[in-house]
């Protein structure tokens, strides 16, 4: 390590997909058009800096913030990062990481008295139990007051041969089944696709009783130059029988939304889209397919769907916070917890 000072510097919202892209663990949450959105929603602000070491980014981060009103201070959020991964560069050792986190503290806790909070980008496959102690040295601890994220990840550097023979041999079975029940794939985005994947989705939102916080809507109405979406549409005797959203962003394309009708299901419909995702983020040269979460508790059948494809588990590691010192600190989180509480639940 050279010893030398990290250095913060704010950048602008033109800067940032620039920097932002010479990091492998780049994510959608990082982009400058999701932040935005997402800022945007809850009333707050997002904000960009890199983090330099003898003027040589070390780490990238978007930070989403939201005051509490005529209080200049509020919670700081840094979702799936920072990102520390250069594409040109060795991974960083534990002292920059730790220093790394101690500027961003520095700046957003102690100069702006917010409780800042952060988790790191799952597909940097960080040692979780290492980055806990760097953290806890850095002035963090563990939280459970942010979203944490589990995932199973598809490694694209295999080529479709291995990926194949990867797969369960149950999934690879029903995958090869999907793959001979005359379905057609469609590939879009705009209105018609959208409305088209939305009339399917609501579907079987209805029929299962669920409700997503963050809507397809909510995606389908960014636009940006660093985050695109591809809507993906199985069609069965020309009637739509399955759809899914896929996110791109960087070298990692994501599944976000899908939805199989019940004329999907026993041709498979949901095994050839997942397919036909992968495949198309291979053609791309993508780094990772991410699955989209992994969750046993809330839909143990669609995580044994994930995890019969044989990917990358993975943890991102946190979340961890960081809080001011004082009466402030307290004030924020009786009002986020009065907030919580106040919300109306779907």
């Amino acid at each position: 390590m050279s010893g030398k000072m990290i250095t913060m510097r704010f950048l602008s919202e033109a800067e940032w997909p620039a920097i932002s892209g010479q990091f492998k663990d780049l994510t959608f949450e990082q982009s400058l058009t999701y932040s935005k959105g997402a800022a945007t929603r809850i009333g707050g602000q997002a904000r960009y800096v890199v983090l330099e070491r003898a003027q040589q980014p070390v780490a990238a981060a978007c930070v989403r913030s939201k005051n509490v009103p005529g209080l200049k201070r509020g919670i700081a959020w840094i979702a799936s990062g920072p990102m520390m991964k250069r594409s040109d560069h060795p991974e960083q050792d534990n002292e920059t990481f730790r220093d790394i986190l101690v500027a961003l503290r520095q700046q957003f806790v102690e100069q702006e008295g917010h409780i800042l909070r952060l988790r790191l980008p799952g597909i940097a496959l960080h040692d979780c139990d290492v980055v806990q102690k760097i953290a806890n040295n850095a002035g963090f601890v563990p939280t459970t007051r942010a979203p944490g994220y589990r995932s199973s990840a598809i490694d694209l550097s295999q080529g479709e041969d291995v990926l194949m023979k990867r797969l369960n041999g149950k999934w690879r079975t029903d995958l090869r089944y999907a793959l001979k029940s005359g379905l057609t794939l469609e590939r879009g985005k705009g209105t018609e696709f959208e409305n088209r994947f939305l009339t399917m989705f609501i579907e079987v939102q209805e029929a299962k009783g669920f409700r997503s916080d963050v809507t397809p809507e909510f995606h389908f109405a960014l636009n940006g130059p660093d985050l695109s979406h591809d809507i993906l549409i199985a069609t069965k005797d020309e009637l739509d029988v399955a759809g899914i959203v896929i996110g791109t962003t960087g070298r990692t394309a994501l599944y976000l939304f899908g939805a199989t009708t019940d004329a999907g299901r026993p041709v498979r419909a949901g095994y050839f889209l997942t397919w036909a995702g992968i495949m198309l983020s291979l053609k791309r040269r993508m780094d990772w397919y991410d699955l989209g979460g992994v969750d046993f508790d809330a839909n143990p059948a669609v995580t044994r769907f994930k995890e019969r494809m044989n990917g990358q588990l993975i943890k991102a590691s946190g979340p961890f916070e960081a809080c001011p010192s004082g009466l402030g600190a307290e004030l924020i989180l009786a009002l986020e917890g009065l907030r919580k509480r106040l919300k109306p639940r779907g």
